[in-house]
């Protein structure tokens, strides 16, 4: 079954039911990452802040992004702005 950012999001949040829950990176870890170009998954997983692991689960940066985004923007089949988009400033 082919998998998107959305499915990987909803795949995260049922292995938070999973596995006690979820605790987010804080945001100076989560730049780090995002500094060198990649980002964790909730499994631990290191992936591009844009992506998901091999077992289904968004990175932390998408998790994150999608709980901001307006409910129309996360649908199946869409994929939140790449990392490059958080740090341009708003025109």
């Amino acid at each position: 079954m082919p998998i998107d950012a959305a499915v990987a999001v909803a795949n995260a949040h049922a292995w938070f039911e999973m596995n006690s829950g979820w605790a987010p990176p804080d945001d100076d870890t989560l730049a780090e990452w995002i500094d060198d170009g990649v980002c964790r998954c909730p499994d631990e997983c290191l992936v591009a802040p844009d992506a998901w692991c091999g077992h289904g689960l968004a990175s932390w940066w998408l998790i994150l992004r999608a709980l901001e985004a307006p409910p129309h923007a996360t649908g199946r089949g869409t994929r939140p702005a790449g990392p490059e988009s958080a740090s341009r400033p708003e025109e």
